[in-house]
């Protein structure tokens, strides 16, 4: 008698729970299907209510959506890299030919005119220290200035390296191939890094 009291009493239990959810899944359903119909949204369940918005006829009219609200007067756009190096310049990644040696800075280029190349293996011997002044007033200031020092690898002069170590950029040479590819890669990613290249001849 027990054992029966006890089973009819579990299928009543869930009888009733079986009967309580499906009354419940039925509402939701009933509920979801009205509100797709309706195109009906709850802003108040958006936790940021960063939701679509259909501009304002009226143009005075600040849209509830931020995001089209405002514009990033401070955004550059894309950095600039070198896509090619020509005999005597480079063509940049913005279609800009140059025929001087250049300066790549912040994603921004600035044409560079240094004195003349000195004879021998180390064509920056002997350089004036006034060849590099950007890079005093500049800021943020790079992490890394990278020398293209031609169309071979060259030393830089200890001179112009302790100048831009007292300035806390460290310094590395490469031939101008190489270092117009090692810039565009680490300006890619976002890294402060400036480039001093010369062209092959």
């Amino acid at each position: 008698m027990l054992r029966h009291t006890i089973s009819r009493s579990a299928c009543l239990s869930q009888l009733y729970t079986y009967r309580s959810l499906s009354t419940t899944a039925k509402r939701w359903k009933q509920v979801t299907e009205e509100e797709w119909k309706q195109g009906y949204v709850d802003t108040s369940k958006i936790a940021n209510k960063a939701i679509p918005q259909p501009p304002p006829e009226d143009p005075n009219v600040i849209p509830n959506s931020m995001l089209g609200a405002f514009h990033n007067m401070f955004d550059r756009g894309p950095n600039v890299g070198v896509e090619i190096i020509t005999k005597h310049g480079f063509v940049l990644s913005n279609n800009v030919k140059v025929e001087q040696p250049l300066i790549l800075l912040n994603g921004s280029p600035f044409l560079w005119n240094p004195p003349p190349r000195a004879p021998g293996h180390m064509p920056m011997k002997g350089w004036d220290l006034d060849a590099f002044k950007l890079f005093d007033i500049v800021a943020p200031r790079p992490e890394l200035i990278i020398f293209g020092t031609g169309k071979e690898l060259a030393p830089l002069p200890e001179e112009i390296r302790k100048y831009f170590f007292s300035r806390g950029i460290q310094v590395d040479q490469m031939n101008s191939k190489h270092a117009a590819a090692t810039y565009n890669v680490l300006a890619e990613e976002g890294r402060r890094v400036a480039l001093a290249i010369l062209p092959f001849e």
